[in-house]
This record gives C-alpha cells, sequence and structure tokens, in this order.
C-alpha cells in the first residue's frame, strides 16, 4: 500500500475489509434500509385498517424518531382495540405509540343554548 492509498481511504485496512469484505457496515448505512422497511411496514397497516373489518381510514400514522405513532378518532372503544391490536401485529418490534380518541356519540343531557 502506497502513502497515496493510505491517505485515499483513510489508513491501512485490516483483511476483508471494506467493500464486500465482510466487515461491519458503518452505523449510518444500516438506517435507511430500516426506515424503507419501517414505510413498507405502515403501508401494510394502513392497508390492513382500511381492508379489514373495521374500514378505518381516519388513522394517521406516521414516524417519529424511531417510534410509530398512530393517531386519529376511532367510533367506538372496540374499534379503537381493534386498530390498536392491528398495529401491533404490523409493526411487532417497532415501539408504537398510539393516541386514538373515542368520538364521544352520545345524546347531549341538555340542549345547546345560542346567543
Amino acid at each position: 500500500m502506497t502513502d497515496r492509498d493510505v491517505r485515499r481511504t483513510g489508513g491501512p485496512q485490516a483483511p476483508g475489509a471494506g467493500p464486500g469484505g465482510g466487515a461491519e457496515r458503518p452505523s449510518g448505512s444500516a438506517a435507511p434500509e430500516q426506515a424503507e422497511n419501517i414505510e413498507y411496514r405502515i403501508a401494510h397497516l394502513q392497508e390492513r385498517l382500511v381492508r379489514e373489518e373495521i374500514a378505518e381510514l381516519g388513522m394517521r400514522v406516521e414516524t417519529r424518531g424511531g417510534t410509530v405513532v398512530v393517531s386519529g378518532t376511532a367510533p367506538t372503544t372496540e374499534c379503537r382495540d381493534t386498530i390498536v391490536r392491528i398495529a401491533e401485529e404490523e409493526l411487532a418490534g417497532v415501539p408504537v405509540r398510539t393516541d386514538i380518541v373515542v368520538a364521544d356519540a352520545t345524546a347531549p343531557d341538555r340542549p345547546e343554548e345560542l346567543a
């Protein structure tokens, strides 16, 4: 190895290190692959929410850091529980935070006063 090779590569490399040498990846190169995997799993979750028994279109699913956040309004507690179950199934191994509000569909107990 010449001095020029040392400067270009940042130093002498151990046998097997470098492209295709079987050495560990730099920590930054695995992140895009994991991000694509999470995005794919989020898309699959959204598809299941639309196609399965709940047919829920109003859920927002997004990543924040390394966590997936599922938020929105569900019509019933049973629907909310189903959404949480499906999210946990689809995103197993990924931290999931749910912020799902149950809509209050009960009739008001007094009339609304208009001013």
